[in-house]
């Protein structure tokens, strides 16, 4: 059963990570300018808050669910505001090429961003308790060893898209020159900040 768990956890991760949206953005952008750790960095924290979602979802952990879902406004907008800060601090920056590869605080700030940008979305809650329930992966006889495994499968799955984005994109961190790592650089910072004022106005509608 765990095996079994971890490998429908391992789908589902995929599923939930696949779509294109901020995070994506932000992990290919940083991925181009600053090389595929930084970009496996941002995913990790992209993976992470998937995992702690699945939690919530698996262990049914509704006390703090049900305040996650109640709040998501207040979390789109805080979101929102963030990604138009790190949009805005892309599109401004005359870095083409940076290299801090060994700066620690810079994968944590990578780690943090991505973790935060995910996790005030609640609709990836939403996606993963819709999954869990449509799968008749969580029940009432679910045991604690099963959705670990679950959780631990929707984590490596997450994982494995951004790690494969971040080994793709990082094809062309040193292919492309940097007037056009420059240019891509401030395309990524505009997509951002029109992403993050989307997701503001969308808590408007």
């Amino acid at each position: 059963m765990g095996l079994r768990a971890f490998i429908e956890g391992l789908i589902v991760g995929i599923v939930v990570a696949i779509p294109i949206g901020p995070v994506g953005f932000l992990c290919a952008q940083r991925t181009l300018l600053e090389g595929r750790l930084h970009g496996l960095t941002s995913g990790l924290g992209a993976a992470s808050a998937d995992a702690l979602y699945a939690s919530l979802a698996a262990f049914g952990l509704t006390i703090i669910s049900d305040f996650m879902v109640e709040q998501q406004l207040w979390l789109r907008v805080l979101g929102g505001i963030f990604l138009c800060i790190i949009g805005i601090r892309a599109f401004v920056s005359k870095a083409a090429r940076k290299q801090i590869s060994s700066d620690g605080m810079r994968h944590v700030n990578n780690f943090g961003s991505a973790f935060f940008v995910t996790l005030s979305n609640p609709m990836t809650f939403i996606m993963l308790t819709g999954a869990f329930a449509g799968l008749g992966l969580v029940s009432s006889r679910t045991g604690y060893a099963s959705a670990g495994s679950l959780v631990a499968g929707v984590f490596a799955g997450s994982m494995l898209w951004w790690l494969l984005l971040s080994v793709s994109v990082g094809i062309f961190h040193k292919k492309i020159g940097d007037d056009k790592l420059c240019l891509l650089g401030n395309i990524f910072g505009a997509i951002l900040t029109v992403l993050g004022l989307l997701v503001i106005l969308s808590t408007m509608l």
